[in-house]
């Protein structure tokens, strides 16, 4: 009887379809909250041109690009949050295969295989697919941008697909999030230190130039995002997953992998690499809005740069036993996959004892009061903070709010027609004051700890 051998594609394809079955069913949430606000204006621009309805795309700011790789998504299933959520965990696994062959040829297979492997099990890659967040795509741009150069490279052809194909991917990734500037600044080192010719030199200057500032000036640079805040908070993200809170384990962690990257950022063989050297300047150029994106590139480059060097120190240790050769490695592996496992659990658990998370309560509430008025024949119009999420979730009118007014009086005449305002006081100190300052005219029906829900009589 002949020996029958299952191909290694169809093992593969058999191991991430049993891990994107159990994602969906345990880890993603199927309402409409969660999600991140760029991901909810992008899904309703495109839903808008998909429906033909009219978009308030001059109100609300032009979306990232990710609008242009939701459009099969959008056309094909208008509405539907699943599908979107479904398309995210495809570019999830997408990323961990590309990231995964660049490890396997520019490293070793090992350390592809390990840090691919945690990858798709860590709690913030998962909650990242659960929210639609721009993480998930930014991390798309090493792998997917060493493929387009290597392929590229192997058969050049001044201004065909591929060149235009690199060109889009640099859109896309200046469209996100400032840690996105590392793909268009690496792919200008690379062909300055190793162009295929001149003409081609030229050609690339001048599509990697012009495509980064058409994009800043649409997107007015990136809004939405926070500035400042303490990168040590976005660093325990990559271990432990996001959290409302941050307890002292949580400091202690984030130090913790600010020592790791710190150590292995800075390695002069990180700006030979192409890969790694987008990982090392969107890093560093998304210090300063360090959010969940920031903290999946983070979270990328310390897994299959870090594993890698690793796996090199043991390496070096003199001795053929396996303890000399793979123990750090497999304690490492053994405490990182059980932190990340039992953080996924924690987050599965709260999903189901906390159906609405603490930061959508508010949308929740005014989804509620919409639902009430809408009963009663009142058309709703809401000034919210969060448009995107707002509108996805009450299924109303949303505007985003007013700009701060020098005075109550002139605030109350920008807010005609408005029948609710919901927002954070703490991040709009003016706007708070005015609608304070107004009395009778404002009524609270609503304060929690993500911000208060005002009624404008």
């Amino acid at each position: 009887m002949a020996n029958f051998s299952i191909p290694l594609r169809y093992k593969v394809l058999s191991i991430f379809l049993i891990w994107g079955a159990a994602i969906l069913f345990l880890f993603l949430r199927y309402d409409a909250y969660g999600l991140q606000e760029s991901a909810a204006r992008a899904l309703m621009f495109v839903w808008s041109i998909a429906d033909g309805v009219a978009h308030p795309v001059v109100v609300l700011g032009a979306p990232d690009f990710r609008a242009l790789l939701f459009v099969p998504v959008g056309v094909m299933w208008t509405g539907s949050i699943v599908a979107a959520k479904v398309f995210t965990l495809l570019i999830l696994a997408s990323s961990a295969l590309l990231l995964h062959d660049w490890s396997r040829r520019t490293q070793n297979q090992e350390c592809a295989l390990i840090a691919t492997g945690l990858l798709l099990v860590s709690p913030l890659a998962l909650t990242q697919v659960d929210s639609i967040g721009s993480g998930i795509y930014l991390l798309l741009v090493p792998g997917l941008g060493y493929w387009l150069d290597r392929v590229y490279r192997e058969n050049p052809h001044p201004m065909g697909g591929w060149y235009f194909s690199q060109i889009l991917l640099v859109a896309v990734s200046v469209s996100l999030h400032p840690a996105g500037l590392g793909y268009p600044l690496s792919l200008l080192w690379q062909w300055y230190r190793h162009p295929v010719d001149s003409r081609q030199q030229r050609h690339y200057y001048i599509g990697i130039g012009s495509i980064t500032l058409v994009v800043l000036l649409i997107r007015m640079g990136w809004s939405g995002l926070s500035w400042w805040a303490n990168p040590i908070q976005s660093l325990a993200m990559v271990i432990l997953g996001p959290s409302e809170e941050m307890t002292t384990f949580g400091w202690m962690t984030g130090g913790i992998v600010l020592a790791a990257l710190i150590f292995i950022i800075f390695r002069k063989d990180n700006w030979i690499d192409p890969t790694k050297r987008t990982f090392t300047l969107g890093i560093l150029l998304g210090v300063p809005s360090a959010d969940s994106a920031w903290a999946m590139m983070v979270l990328g480059f310390l897994l299959y740069v870090g594993v890698a060097l690793l796996i090199n120190v043991h390496e070096s240790i003199p001795g053929e036993s396996f303890m000399a050769k793979r123990s750090g490695v497999l304690a490492f592996v053994f405490i990182i996959a059980t932190i990340f496992m039992v953080n996924d659990r924690a987050d599965y658990d709260l999903k189901r004892l906390d159906p609405v998370p603490r930061r959508d309560g508010l949308i929740a509430a005014i989804t509620q009061q919409a639902l009430a008025d809408g009963k009663a024949g009142k058309r709703v119009l809401v000034a919210s903070q969060w448009p995107g999420r707002t509108m996805i979730a009450c299924k109303c009118d949303v505007l985003p709010l007013p700009n701060p007014a020098k005075d109550p009086n002139t605030q109350l005449q920008m807010l005609k027609g408005v029948d609710y305002m919901m927002f954070n006081p703490k991040q709009n100190e003016i706007l708070s004051r005015n609608i304070a300052m107004l009395g009778q005219s404002t009524e609270t029906l609503s304060i929690q700890p993500s911000g208060v829900i005002i009624r404008i009589k």
